[in-house]
């Protein structure tokens, strides 16, 4: 039984592992936009990334990329992060740090000190603050509310696999981003047509909404 998701629910986050990707029946079905993995660490970069914008681009889609965070020293992280997208060009692409407990124990994860430092040079090399992605884990981190620095000035997207769509930290007024499904977990729909189970994004605003928030944090 489907639940009635707050916001616009017409976004999907992918990686590599989602195999099978048809943006064109995706956008039939609904979907306004995709937030691509594009690195992780100090160099990875997601062999999926540059095709996918490129099609996505085609269409008309909103486009975001996001970093999966580690404990590498975030000057590193954040060159490779810029150096990755760029030829695949960076205008108007929505930039997010993924943060959260890294299961690669040789890479680490990201420490909030770390996390501030990054947001900063970040704001300082693109003119914008990233997205911020986590959840019960990066909340449970910042549960304290001391040391946030700029986190406030970021956009929260969080993920909250709850009909309930509850657990906000103070630190944020709202979400601008909610990931309420992982594919399997969380309320229905699960599945986007063209792509399958997925990681489902509800964006907490209009479509008119939407064009604004892209032109006012996406790169220039």
């Amino acid at each position: 039984m489907s639940t009635t998701i707050p916001g616009l629910n017409a976004f999907v986050d992918l990686s590599h592992h989602n195999l099978n990707v048809d943006f064109k029946q995706a956008q039939a079905a609904g979907l306004v936009g995709m937030i691509h993995k594009a690195t992780q660490h100090t160099d990875y970069i997601d062999p999926q990334y540059g095709v996918r914008v490129a099609q996505a681009r085609a269409l008309g889609l909103y486009i975001g990329a996001y970093h999966f965070a580690t404990a590498a020293p975030v000057q590193q992280q954040l060159d490779h992060f810029l150096a990755a997208i760029k030829p695949f060009g960076s205008a108007q692409v929505l930039p997010c740090l993924d943060w959260e407990l890294n299961p690669d124990s040789q890479q680490g994860s990201m420490s909030q000190q770390q996390l501030v430092e990054l947001i900063d040079l970040f704001k300082q090399a693109t003119g914008v603050y990233p997205v911020i992605y986590g959840g019960y884990w990066m909340l449970d981190m910042l549960k304290d509310e001391k040391n946030l620095g700029n986190l406030g000035q970021c956009p929260l997207w969080q993920a909250f696999y709850s009909s309930n769509f509850g657990y906000l930290s103070d630190i944020w007024s709202d979400w601008a981003l909610l990931q309420y499904t992982d594919g399997t977990l969380g309320p229905e729909p699960h599945s986007m047509a063209g792509i399958g189970p997925v990681d489902r994004d509800s964006f907490n605003g209009s479509l008119a909404d939407v064009a604004n928030f892209w032109k006012q944090h996406a790169l220039s």
